[in-house]
């Protein structure tokens, strides 16, 4: 049996507990150095005010992706602190608002020398490491948000096995590549291609969106997308599957797996654009449940079928 030294990632709960531990215990010092005196579990909530000014404690909540009871608790600590003030908003009474008071706004600049002395620490320990820590921990969670450890373990593997993960950026010209593939077969790309398939991070899963990816045997077979609309409502995107895998049921999996995802991340409905030259795509989306509407103008020339799905009208799939 190995040494607990040498269980590398089985240990892995125990380092981040222990990493998270030393980089919270060092963030005072740093906090002393540019006397910005506040308690570091403040600065998400401190840093939200200073950006936007007032916000209610629900908002706050859902931008830093803290639990309402956290976020109360919080702000009651810095109203005890004396960094913030609360009032009622003038367009709803029934919701409160806080915001920095003068004393916290006073702090603000150097809430800032320190944001930049911290990114560009961290910019040099990426060069040291060779590991980005923060886009490692983010394309972590993401992967094991979903689709956890205690899933993992059980999960069965053979020799063709497919399986449909989530977008990581070693994934990032295999998803442009997909999509270039079967659109250049009949059209030019356009700007919105070009600004999902070269900055899928920033078009699309900094916005709330996710994309899937099909792995045949670990390599990039088919993908998907979600685009965010607005709170109930996401575009199902650059879906693409290699010609060279076609015949398997990828598309059909990616389009059951992409509605499931949907259903996680709140949507009620799911809208589409297509073509009419594409037949298998639309009999695909039929199959998926899609039905043909006429929306809004599409920012696609090509695009001359609409569709979408109301996430209600879902029957459960039987099985895993």
């Amino acid at each position: 049996m190995k040494s607990y030294s040498e269980l590398g990632h089985v240990a892995l709960g125990t380092a981040l507990r222990h990493l998270a531990a030393e980089v919270s215990k060092d963030a005072e010092k740093t906090y002393e150095k540019f006397n910005f005196e506040i308690d570091p579990k403040w600065f998400p909530v401190f840093y939200v005010l200073a950006s936007k000014g007032a916000e209610s404690v629900v908002n706050i909540a859902r931008e830093i992706k803290h639990s309402h009871v956290s976020v109360s608790k919080i702000v009651k600590e810095m109203k005890a602190s004396d960094l913030i003030e609360s009032y009622k908003s003038s367009e709803d009474s029934r919701v409160t608002l806080v915001k920095l008071n003068k004393r916290a706004q006073d702090m603000i600049p150097a809430m800032q020398q320190q944001c930049d002395a911290v990114d560009l620490a961290m910019k040099r320990l990426t060069q040291e490491t060779g590991v980005n820590l923060w886009e490692a921990l983010t394309v972590t969670h993401r992967h094991l948000k979903y689709h956890p450890i205690s899933s993992r373990v059980d999960d069965e593997s053979g020799d063709n096995n497919i399986r449909i993960v989530d977008y990581a950026p070693i994934y990032q010209n295999a998803f442009k590549a997909l999509n270039v593939e079967w659109i250049s077969q009949f059209w030019q790309l356009e700007k919105p291609d070009f600004d999902a398939l070269d900055n899928p991070e920033e078009y699309i899963l900094n916005q709330s969106g996710a994309i899937l990816i099909a792995l045949d045997n670990s390599t990039p077979v088919g993908c998907c997308a979600l685009i965010k609309m607005d709170n109930h409502n996401y575009e199902l995107a650059k879906m693409a599957v290699s010609p060279k895998a076609q015949g398997k049921g990828i598309g059909l999996l990616l389009g059951q797996k992409i509605i499931e995802r949907a259903g996680l991340l709140g949507a009620k409905r799911l809208y589409l654009e297509s073509n009419s030259v594409l037949a298998p795509a639309i009999n695909l989306y039929t199959k998926l449940g899609f039905k043909h509407i006429k929306g809004a103008i599409s920012p696609y020339e090509r695009c001359n079928v609409q569709m979408e799905l109301h996430l209600s009208d879902v029957q459960p799939r039987q099985g895993k």
